[in-house]
């Protein structure tokens, strides 16, 4: 899981939406659409969502939909690709309804369609 270090405004924080560049973020690969990302905003560690990317003759810009804090300690597990596994198995309904709940799955509409189809069309 790629983490980005940024500075997030108040604005940007009510909105809960940001665009960053790919050369601000000094990434190494183009982030796809749907990606989950880490962002380190210097006092805390917060889950991004790739939401729109847009390209121009310069640069290319993401959209992420900021989502919920994360412990320093569980960011860097997963940014290292260290964090344990969840014992027991999980299935997609399971992940389904952990998104319908959270209410990410209503952020994206590629993730909203897909919630809505493992939830009601059995």
């Amino acid at each position: 899981m790629e983490l980005i270090d940024i500075e997030l405004t108040e604005f940007t924080r009510r909105s809960r939406s940001v665009v960053l560049t790919h050369s601000a973020a000094g990434l190494t690969r183009g982030l796809e659409y749907g990606e989950r990302v880490l962002l380190n905003t210097g006092d805390e560690y917060r889950t991004a969502v790739v939401a729109d990317i847009d390209f121009d003759l310069v640069d290319t810009q993401y959209r992420l939909i900021l989502g919920g804090r994360v412990p320093a300690e569980l960011a860097l597990e997963r940014a290292d690709g260290t964090a344990p596994s969840v014992p027991g198995r999980v299935s997609v309904h399971d992940i389904a309804e952990m998104l319908a709940d959270s209410g990410a799955g209503q952020r994206i509409p590629m993730q909203r369609r897909a919630v809505h189809r493992l939830l009601f069309d059995h």
